[in-house]
């Protein structure tokens, strides 16, 4: 019943359903074609100025490296530093017992090395046992 109306409808305004044409198919494929192409130009863009940048921070390193393991590199002492170890309560197991907090002081001091060629440092920490 409802598939005669229809058939009606198609005959009388003459639709064309024979799909896309020619034209229609090529202009959406270069319209693709070139979305793919910026996306690949991007891709390389940013690929390019990421390799740079790494070569950037070996060279850094290398420099710092070299600076740090002269025999007359200058450690400054970072004055004012407290290192402790503390108990993680979230990650601890504990069933029948509270969770205390816990504070082991360390004694230990902490060096500085800043290397101006490479604008970079370095700390070291020297644990000097109970």
């Amino acid at each position: 019943m409802m598939f005669g109306f229809v058939s009606k409808i198609i005959k009388k305004h003459k639709i064309n359903n024979q799909g896309s044409t020619m034209v229609e198919v090529l202009v959406g494929f270069t319209i693709l074609v070139i979305v793919l192409v910026e996306c690949m130009v991007h891709i390389v863009g940013v690929s390019g100025e990421m390799v740079e940048k790494s070569v950037d921070m070996q060279n850094s390193q290398a420099t710092l490296i070299r600076e740090m393991y002269k025999k007359d590199a200058e450690y400054v002492p970072v004055e004012d530093t407290k290192l402790t170890l503390t108990l993680d309560k979230e990650r601890t197991n504990v069933t029948a017992n509270q969770a205390q907090d816990v504070e082991i002081v360390l004694n230990s001091s902490l060096s500085r090395f800043y290397s101006d060629e490479a604008e970079l440092s370095v700390f070291k920490l020297i644990f000097k046992g109970n």
